[in-house]
């Protein structure tokens, strides 16, 4: 299988939150997502980071800079969404949410 990382950013918006969504890009494969590491080094005190699956809480983070991996993975089938989701953050902020995952393809 294919180990894939790819960053992302979101802009924090002025209700102060920021999301980033992460899916499968093809519908007969699934990802396995096997680390999330979250930056916001100037996050404000009382901003919170979380991860998600279907809008179930995965795993608190902290925002500033934190790493969810190990056992177990999370699964993504076609249908499933992952979000990191900050909170009580600054308005027009930039966070970077990087993640490391198996996409399901052969090397």
């Amino acid at each position: 299988m294919a180990v894939v990382d790819d960053p992302y950013t979101a802009r924090v918006l002025a209700n102060g939150t920021a999301t980033v969504r992460f899916k499968t890009s093809n519908t007969r494969q699934r990802f396995t997502v096997q680390q999330v590491t979250v930056e916001y080094p100037t996050a404000p005190l009382g901003c919170v980071c979380t991860i998600r699956k279907n809008g179930n809480l995965v795993s608190p983070m902290i925002p500033t800079g934190d790493a969810a991996s190990g056992d177990p993975p999370i699964v993504l089938s076609q249908n499933d969404i992952m979000t990191v989701v900050f909170s009580s953050a600054t308005p027009n902020d930039t966070v970077s949410v990087f993640i490391i995952y198996d996409d399901g393809t052969p090397e």
